[in-house]
């Protein structure tokens, strides 16, 4: 009985102990407009290999689950807007304030042309 009794104290502090770490938050545009289907990416600044990532939903809000705890770079961008980038120390739930990011400039948008052939070269 004894043992029985330790075995299921152990596996209840381990569940007790064990928690998911996230993070959420909200991305919105410099109208305070959510930005739907925005890239945001986590990169662990001492492994690089380990990269998580997400989209935003309609509403603008992500959550990114299951990261193991460390420091990590978060960059947040959008097609037409500046991106956004910030280092984080994870080690338990984070629930990040909105960051809102700015319509890019005329200079910071590059234009890429694409010419077609009508006439393919032999």
């Amino acid at each position: 009985m004894s043992l029985k009794l330790t075995y299921l104290f152990l596996l209840c502090s381990y569940f007790c102990v064990s928690q998911e770490i996230k993070i959420s938050g909200k991305v919105l545009d410099n109208n305070n407009l959510p930005i739907s289907y925005a890239n945001i990416i986590l990169i662990n600044t001492q492994d690089e290999s380990n990269i998580l990532g997400t989209i935003t939903n309609e509403s603008g809000y992500f959550v990114i689950e299951d990261i193991p705890s460390g420091t990590y770079k978060i960059d947040i961008s959008f097609v037409g807007y500046s991106a956004y980038s910030s280092e984080l120390i994870i080690d338990k739930v984070l629930y990040l304030k909105p960051v809102i990011l700015q319509e890019a400039s005329q200079d910071e948008l590059k234009v890429i042309e694409v010419h077609v052939d009508d006439e393919p070269n032999e």
